[in-house]
C-alpha cells in the first residue's frame, strides 16, 4: 500500500512540474512582431500613399521583415494573389498591379505570410488588411 501510494506521489509531483515547465515557457516567449506599411497612419488608404511608400517595417527591435505575401480583392473583380516578396520591399510586380487596380472602387489589399528575421531566428506576423478607393454606401 505504501509503495502504491509513494508511485502515485511521485507521477502526480512529475505531471505538476511538467506543467510548470509549460507556463514558464510561455512567459519567456516574444509578442508577435508588429508590422505595417511605412508612414501610412491608417488601415484606409490610397493607391498613390502605397506605391510612394512601398516598404514594410516592423518596431519590435531585432527583427526585419524578411517576406511577405500581397493579394488584392474589389467588388466585380476576381481575387488576386498571392504575389510574394522575400524582402521587406514590395516588388515590380506588387507596383504593377496596385496601378492597374489604382480606378477600381472599394479595393482590399491583404499582407499576409509575413516572415521576420528577429535575432537570426524566423518570426511571423499578423496579416495586415489595408482599403483603398473606399466608396460610402447608403445615405
Amino acid at each position: 500500500m505504501k509503495k502504491s501510494i509513494l508511485f502515485i506521489a511521485l507521477i502526480l509531483a512529475a505531471f505538476l512540474s511538467f506543467g510548470q515547465s509549460k507556463k514558464k515557457q510561455s512567459k519567456n516567449e516574444l509578442p508577435v512582431p508588429r508590422v505595417w506599411i511605412d508612414s501610412i497612419p491608417s488601415y484606409t488608404t490610397t493607391p498613390d500613399e502605397l506605391l510612394a511608400h512601398p516598404t514594410l517595417f516592423t518596431d519590435s527591435v531585432g527583427c526585419r521583415v524578411s517576406g511577405f505575401s500581397m493579394s488584392l480583392e474589389a467588388p466585380g473583380h476576381d481575387f488576386y494573389g498571392p504575389l510574394y516578396s522575400t524582402t521587406w520591399e514590395f516588388t515590380a510586380t506588387h507596383k504593377e498591379m496596385i496601378k492597374k487596380w489604382h480606378d477600381y472602387p472599394n479595393v482590399t489589399v491583404y499582407i499576409e505570410d509575413i516572415h521576420l528575421n528577429c535575432h537570426e531566428q524566423d518570426a511571423v506576423s499578423n496579416p495586415i488588411i489595408y482599403k483603398f478607393n473606399v466608396t460610402k454606401t447608403g445615405n
